[in-house]
């Protein structure tokens, strides 16, 4: 797992067709880069995060690694910037310390998402869940 941010390219390319991107003017997100099921995903570092099922808290009651809110990486050379980022000390402690939990709890999200995504594709009156509803995955 690596701490990065992403590129301009990627928010210019991915911005607009998804509105689940987490976007800031002021100052890029930082985000942990992990393999997963062959695929390539920037999860965000987040504060005041709200639903622990869909998420690895890092610092405090509420910081970490945001689940719902990860989106693939389809070219890491054009979407991630090349040097690594620095983050608070403890929070990377913390998050390499539980580097292989966090990478299985997210490889089962990424699972528990493509069910969902069959489930609907069998029956589109299904409601959605919440947080499938709120995924940037579903843009790709």
């Amino acid at each position: 797992m690596e701490f990065n941010r992403l590129t301009a390219s990627f928010y210019s390319d991915y911005g607009s067709s998804c509105p689940e991107i987490l976007k800031k003017q002021t100052r890029p997100y930082y985000v942990a880069v992990v393999c997963v099921l062959g695929l390539t995903f920037a999860i965000p570092l987040r504060s005041h995060i709200h639903h622990s099922k869909y998420s690895f808290i890092a610092n405090g009651a509420e910081a970490g690694l945001d689940f719902t809110k990860a989106v693939v990486i389809t070219d890491k050379v054009r979407y991630v910037e090349p040097s690594p980022t620095t983050i608070r000390q403890n929070e990377f402690n913390m998050l390499k310390q539980h580097e292989y939990e966090i990478v299985h709890k997210f490889e089962k999200f990424v699972l528990a998402y493509i069910k969902q995504v069959r489930r609907i594709q069998e029956n589109p009156r299904i409601p959605l869940a919440p947080w499938f509803q709120y995924s940037c995955l579903q843009s790709y």
